[in-house]
């Protein structure tokens, strides 16, 4: 007669790692993505305290923006576009901390920099909040992504196009700004504004072969798993496949 051995349970935090890695991060609410990070980042052996910090403040200082309405769905709050951006490279295999600190702060200063510095306290500018609370390099990467003055004079696609060329030659910077791309490239299908969604189709088509090069460039020094190089590949065709006029 022979005696079966019970197998070991199946872990909560396993069936929920397995459970969000299945579910799209546009289905997902505030409350759920933030979760999902926590989850992923544990699973990744990622000490959360810069980040968590960093959601919150976000959180904090996007309140009450709004996203671009998809289709019949109701405009989302802001700070699910930095958490899914956040989530994404931590799916692509990112374990880089400033890199994921900096992502879920990247458009603070650019958007809500009064309220930046509301919350963290000091007469500098926001900027310089960020880089008291959260140092040197999370700074300069969202100095990095953070769009520049631009010339009245030039086109504005062609400046913008001469930023993101610059700014993503540093890899780490491609990292914050490729997420970013790709969550705002990739939702075009879901604009039900015609109008915008061809607008915005040719804001980003120039972009793409831009990302593909550099994608290729930085190969070798992301620190990535294939599966997470591959998910950058078949998330910029999927891009590409959108704006293709």
């Amino acid at each position: 007669m022979t005696t079966s051995t019970p197998s070991t349970p199946t872990s909560t935090h396993e069936l929920l790692l397995t459970a969000l890695r299945a579910t799209a991060l546009k289905d997902m609410d505030p409350s759920l993505l933030l979760h999902a990070i926590d989850i992923e980042a544990d699973a990744r052996g990622i000490d959360r305290t810069d980040l968590d910090h960093a959601l919150a403040v976000a959180s904090y200082a996007h309140l009450e923006q709004r996203r671009t309405q998809r289709g019949d769905q109701v405009a989302d709050p802001y700070i699910t576009h930095p958490s899914r951006n956040t989530l994404r490279l931590l799916r692509y295999g990112c374990t880089d901390q400033a890199v994921l600190v900096a992502t879920a702060l990247h458009d603070v200063v650019e958007d809500q920099p009064d309220r930046v510095v509301s919350l963290l306290g000091g007469s500098d500018a926001a900027a310089d909040a960020l880089r008291r609370h959260f140092g040197d390099d999370v700074a300069d990467l969202v100095a990095a992504v953070t769009n520049p003055q631009r010339d009245p004079a030039r086109d504005k696609a062609e400046q913008y196009a001469e930023h993101v060329t610059a700014a993503i030659a540093d890899r780490r910077v491609f990292l914050v700004k490729l997420t970013d791309f790709v969550d705002n490239a990739g939702s075009l299908k879901y604009l039900a504004d015609d109008a915008k969604r061809l607008k915005l189709a040719a804001k980003y088509a120039p972009l793409v072969p831009i990302f593909v090069r550099a994608a290729d460039d930085h190969r070798h020094e992301l620190g990535l798993p294939p599966e997470g190089l591959s998910a950058i590949e078949n998330h910029l065709h999927s891009i590409a496949e959108q704006t293709r006029s």
